[in-house]
């Protein structure tokens, strides 16, 4: 750790620190138990393979492919005066959805992809709290929220690629690039672990400011109705476009906001070394204010020994407040079993002015994922602190420990 500690900040140096020193001894055990038990229980074969895809080929070429994912686990919050458990709860940094595809090429030169895909999620850990500890009932229902594509692409080589419909815009994602294997559960959505969770105030009170709200990510503009342009590969370089509108958002008032972006993204190999980066600025035209983003993240595998380094930061504009953050993760991707990648991860977040002028957030984390190849699953463990305030509140410092696991097929 003294290596991050030469450019920290005495405040930083405190809120890392306090990562490794807030673990209880029951989550050292928890997570040890559980990576022990990963490395040693059972083996597999030598080269597992995965499940097979669901997926039914036509005499035509086209394929019509069935897939999804399950993901929950177990979660402990402590507020830093209550401590609470909620089993069998969603993981919002990689929710259970499900989704149906439909490929196939156009002549010699145009390839089609359709894609509907949906989430369901009504025990999230976005929607769980210590005042709400069991789902909302309108959680169960099926409305706009659920939809996540309902896309159409059409790729040429020489062309590139046209989307058209419900999807991901340009700058969505730019800032979640990371080579170290522990996205499921650890990654620069810090808030997602925990996002429902209220903060308490040093004197006791419980405040209304939610973790996701004190704690933002600010990736891109996300999904909405969009018509989107990608370019070809030049060099490992790919270019891309969007414009669209939240059609789906809960509030009529922003359905018609206009959604401009564009964003650049690398990824390439030099001798032991991956690379993979993104950067993209967008701006949302809302009837109030305009709001303008810039971010970008990168991340570097050494592929001989697993060690990775990931990036990210971002800065948002919404004419009232202008947040900013950073974020660093180190890793290491392991081969300890023959049956999956073992990936451990510490990280760093430090975000300033994201929901009040003069507010501080700052977070860290470590993990452990084990990947199950021929189960399609990864199981897991993370522990992640948080610390937050304003020039006039302080808030007590809280943590969130999650172990689940994650199914796709």
């Amino acid at each position: 750790m003294a290596m991050f500690e030469d450019w920290m900040t005495p405040h930083e140096k405190y809120g890392y620190q306090e990562m490794f020193h807030g673990l209880k001894r029951a989550d050292l055990l928890t997570v040890a138990v559980s990576s022990l038990g990963l490395a040693f229980c059972g083996s597999a074969a030598a080269d597992p393979k995965p499940l097979p895809k669901v997926e039914k080929s036509f005499v035509d070429g086209s394929v019509l492919r069935f897939y999804g994912q399950i993901n929950k686990g177990f979660l402990r919050y402590d507020d830093g005066l209550v401590s609470e458990s909620y089993g069998l709860i969603d993981n919002d940094n990689s929710n259970t959805r499900l989704g149906l595809t439909y490929s196939s090429a156009l002549g010699t030169s145009w390839t089609y992809l359709g894609t509907i895909e949906i989430q369901y999620a009504p025990f999230s850990t976005s929607n769980t709290s210590i005042l709400q500890p069991s789902p909302p009932s309108d959680a169960y229902m099926f409305t706009n929220a659920n939809i996540r594509l309902i896309d159409n692409r059409l790729t040429h080589d020489s062309f590139g690629s046209f989307s058209l419909g419900q999807g991901n815009m340009a700058s969505y994602d730019t800032v979640k690039v990371d080579l170290s294997g522990t996205t499921v559960t650890q990654g620069v959505e810090v808030q997602d672990l925990a996002g429902g969770q209220l903060l308490r105030e040093e004197g006791g009170t419980l405040s209304k400011i939610k973790i996701s709200t004190a704690f933002n990510d600010y990736n891109g503009l996300g999904r909405a109705v969009r018509v989107r342009y990608d370019t070809p590969a030049f060099n490992g370089f790919t270019f891309r476009t969007s414009y669209g509108q939240d059609q789906l958002s809960s509030n009529p008032a922003e359905q018609n906001d206009p959604l401009y972006d564009v964003a650049v993204a690398y990824e390439g190999e030099a001798g032991e070394f991956e690379y993979a980066a993104q950067a993209a600025y967008s701006w949302n035209v809302e009837d109030s204010a305009t709001v303008t983003t810039l971010d970008g993240s990168a991340s570097v595998l050494h592929k001989p020994t697993g060690l990775n380094l990931t990036l990210a930061a971002a800065s948002s504009d919404n004419e009232t407040l202008t947040g900013t953050y950073w974020y660093v993760k180190a890793g290491w991707l392991a081969d300890l079993v023959s049956w999956g990648k073992t990936a451990f991860a510490i990280d760093y977040y430090q975000g300033n002015d994201i929901f009040a002028t003069g507010s501080d957030s700052s977070s860290a984390s470590i993990s452990v994922v084990q990947s199950v190849v021929s189960w399609n699953t990864e199981i897991y463990a993370a522990y992640r602190t948080y610390s937050a305030s304003t020039p006039t509140v302080a808030y007590d410092d809280s943590n969130a420990f999650f172990f689940g696991a994650r199914f796709k097929w």
